[in-house]
């Protein structure tokens, strides 16, 4: 970990960087560009800015990403809201080659993306209360899960940030309109809202935890990105069932999600709020860096 940064400054001041993921073999970050629809790779040791993606044509709406250490494959979650539609993209993580392009959504939007051990991975749609399941070496994608609890407001977030839980046996869904968290067994099962006592998950009127975003599990506790802080969820039931919450505030806001490096918690300020929800001039520059842990002490 001495050989990371706590700080990595992107090169763009348009692209909006909204997803972030790290490859641990070849300790590079990726982000990926909400308004530019490319994707960049980001040296962790060096800190040296490189594209990874650049889309010919009109450019796709690029969202949440993950990376697929044991198969090499870098997955990006891609929408087009002016159509509303999205699906996923796959690359090569070494090579940069486009492995598959994936729709999955018609009447919504892909926005974040979470895999398995076994390389299946899971996507939430923002705008319908789905969340789909895509497993390239069976060559199946669709719906796994529709549940309107999960459905989204009117003209708001629903389904935001997804991981899988450490056991791999739960998929744990962020919802932004308001704040909480649902789990459903990866074997199929029933979706149940997670209890949540603690710090206030979905504090009314602080301008720092406007709405769940990215989520990411570091060992066994979930963290919830938020534009101006981070909660960090230690469960305290089986099947994910409960859990205590713990807010911090960081120290730069403009936050969308985060990824883990070295056994460290990496945030992105994509000034997502501030650019495209609020439609401010961004606070640049964009950035990666590191949430200390020790706060949640």
């Amino acid at each position: 970990m001495k050989s990371f940064r706590d700080e990595y400054t992107l090169q763009a001041a348009d692209s909006v960087p909204e997803g972030v993921a790290f490859d641990a073999r070849t300790k590079r970050f990726f982000a990926t560009g909400l308004m530019s629809g490319a994707v960049t790779q980001i040296d962790a040791e060096t800190g040296e800015e490189r594209p990874f993606y650049t889309p010919d044509g009109q450019p796709q709406q690029l969202t949440g990403a993950k990376v697929d250490g044991e198969r090499r494959r870098l997955w990006v979650c891609y929408s087009e809201i002016q159509n509303m539609l999205g699906g996923v993209l796959v690359f090569d993580v070494d090579t940069g080659a486009r492995l598959a392009s994936i729709e999955l959504a018609r009447g919504g939007i892909c926005n974040d993306v979470a895999l398995a051990s076994d390389g299946v991975a899971y996507v939430t749609d923002s705008f319908q209360p789905v969340i789909y399941r895509v497993d390239l070496q069976a060559g199946t994608a669709g719906e796994f899960v529709r549940d309107v609890r999960m459905s989204a407001p009117m003209g708001q977030f629903g389904l935001n940030g997804v991981a899988v839980s450490p056991d791999d046996a739960y998929v744990i869904g962020g919802f932004t309109s308001p704040s909480k968290l649902f789990v459903v067994p990866r074997a199929g099962g029933e979706v149940s809202e997670i209890s949540l006592d603690g710090d206030p998950f979905a504090p009314e009127r602080d301008p720092h935890f406007l709405g769940a975003d990215g989520i990411i599990f570091v060992d066994d506790k979930l963290y919830v990105v938020h534009d101006g802080g981070v909660q960090q969820v230690t469960f305290t039931e089986p099947g994910y069932r409960a859990g205590t919450v713990k807010a911090r505030v960081v120290r730069e806001p403009g936050l969308s999600t985060a990824t883990v490096a070295g056994g460290e918690l990496y945030v992105i300020k994509s000034e997502v709020v501030q650019s495209v929800h609020m439609r401010l001039p961004p606070r640049l520059p964009f950035k990666i860096y590191r949430v200390p842990l020790e706060l949640f002490a």
